[in-house]
């Protein structure tokens, strides 16, 4: 590790505890029904091996009884670096896979979350660490795998709402400004209950 890139990793683990630690957690609106037959019909489970996801370990238990393509996943407009509104829980039906992750289709409306819509199309991961599926985007899916994400240190939680190149932006707007930095390590706060999540390059966990 460079000079530089020392002095930038130590200066974020430094700002542990910064910023808003108010976050607010996932809702469920009270209202918020299971998918109707109009919107989601039960299927053929002849169809399965067409239809990876109703064979996923990861989401087995998590699908309607009745309409086994649809599941609660969290929306949101970003983690608690990007937003104070709560992230929500709405159904979805599955309609695809996507690398790692699943496509989704939302057949609710949500009723605070502002970037995604009713009928909207969404990626989403299924971690075993989460109670529910949750909303990814394509930019967090190309980035996740060079980054290593500690598990949250309350809920071990261990991915994010936010590509972590977003992150580094929004948090330290300076970086990159020198062709000489690099960003090795950084903190942010759990999107899902405001704990502290150490991220870093694969290399920087043995120097």
């Amino acid at each position: 590790m460079s000079h530089n890139q020392l002095i930038l990793a130590l200066s974020v683990f430094a700002m542990v505890g910064c910023g808003n630690t108010e976050i607010n957690s996932v809702q469920s609106p009270s209202n918020q029904s299971a998918p109707t037959a109009e919107e989601s019909g039960p299927e053929s489970m002849t169809q399965d091996d067409k239809k990876p996801w109703r064979s996923d370990p990861v989401l087995a238990g998590r699908f309607h009884p009745e309409y086994p393509d649809d599941l609660q996943a969290i929306v949101h407009d970003g983690g608690p670096r990007f937003t104070d509104k709560p992230a929500e829980l709405i159904w979805v039906t599955v309609v695809g896979k996507h690398g790692k992750a699943y496509r989704g289709k939302i057949l609710n409306q949500p009723h605070g979350v502002e970037s995604v819509q009713q009928g909207d199309e969404i990626f989403f991961l299924a971690v075993a660490a989460a109670e529910h599926p949750f909303q990814v985007s394509d930019k967090y899916l190309t980035e996740r795998d060079d980054w290593v994400i500690k598990p949250c240190s309350k809920c071990g939680f261990a991915d994010l709402f936010d590509a972590p190149s977003d992150l580094v932006k929004k948090v330290f707007p300076n970086v990159g400004k020198n062709p000489n930095e690099e960003m090795e390590a950084f903190t942010s706060f759990c999107p899902m209950c405001g704990g502290v999540q150490v991220i870093h390059k694969p290399r920087f966990e043995g120097e």
